[in-house]
């Protein structure tokens, strides 16, 4: 997990600049301006650190107990919470449980800005990226484990990767065929946006400035909070760019082999 103490709701706007526009300071502080607009009272440091504990921590009914301390992961999900008439159930879903295995639950499949929003952390695999264009258009793909991308997921596969409880190998043959399934138009469209994103520094830069911030953090030279906060901004952005250079290799070989096909 890409993963930070705090949540950018907490950030200052140098440090969410930092984000260079992967996620605006509307989105950031949304939940803020959602208490400020329906709820009485102030929000002090205890009102906003239990907001924050919500946020990040209860499920469709609320803050359980137990439930609440297990983590998210929809990849590896093998358990899910169940209401019942004698109340909340956790059940196993996929088989059983190995002793010293860990549970794993879902907050459902979301969109890695929205889980970095809510929860500081974004999902090993599969992924959920996702942007706009300056036109409008918007594009989305799920990445997993060795590049494997599925660039424009339907609704179904959506649904599908989210309450399935297959294998890796299972995932990553299910994003295959369905990237192989797009008419290579869809193809060239989806790369071309890839290429179309800019961001104002390579990964390459971003990981000098990130080394160079965790030495100083190592050193004592800065261990401010927003210097955590930069951090946790530029693991976000290099693992977008990463993410956005792995979409695009991956189309870009499964449309060179179907040309290719057509050639011969």
């Amino acid at each position: 997990h890409i993963g930070g103490q705090r949540l950018p709701a907490d950030w200052d706007s140098e440090s969410l600049m930092e984000l260079q526009g992967l996620l605006t300071d509307q989105d950031a502080t949304r939940h803020l301006r959602w208490f400020d607009q329906r709820c009485e009272g102030e929000l002090d440091a205890v009102a906003k650190r239990s907001l924050v504990a919500f946020i990040s921590r209860a499920s469709e009914v609320g803050m359980v107990p137990i439930y609440d301390l297990l983590n998210h992961h929809n990849g590896k999900r093998n358990a899910k919470l169940s209401l019942t008439e004698e109340g909340v159930q956790l059940l196993v879903v996929g088989g059983s449980i190995s002793n010293g295995e860990e549970i794993y639950l879902s907050y459902g499949l979301k969109t890695a800005s929205t889980m970095f929003r809510d929860y500081g952390f974004v999902d090993e695999w599969p992924t959920a990226w996702n942007w706009a264009t300056p036109e409008g258009n918007n594009f989305a793909f799920l990445i997993f484990p060795d590049g494997v991308v599925a660039a424009n997921p339907s609704a179904d596969l959506l649904k599908t990767a989210w309450q399935s409880n297959m294998s890796l190998e299972e995932y990553q043959s299910l994003a295959t065929a369905h990237t192989a399934s797009l008419s290579s138009r869809d193809l060239e469209v989806f790369i071309n946006a890839v290429d179309n994103k800019h961001f104002p520094t390579t990964c390459k830069d971003d990981e000098i400035s990130l080394n160079n911030l965790l030495l100083d953090q190592k050193t004592g030279i800065a261990s401010t909070s927003q210097v955590e906060d930069k951090i946790s901004a530029l693991r976000y952005r290099i693992a977008h760019k990463e993410a956005l250079a792995s979409a695009k290799l991956f189309c870009n070989a499964i449309l060179t082999k179907r040309m290719g096909h057509e050639e011969i």
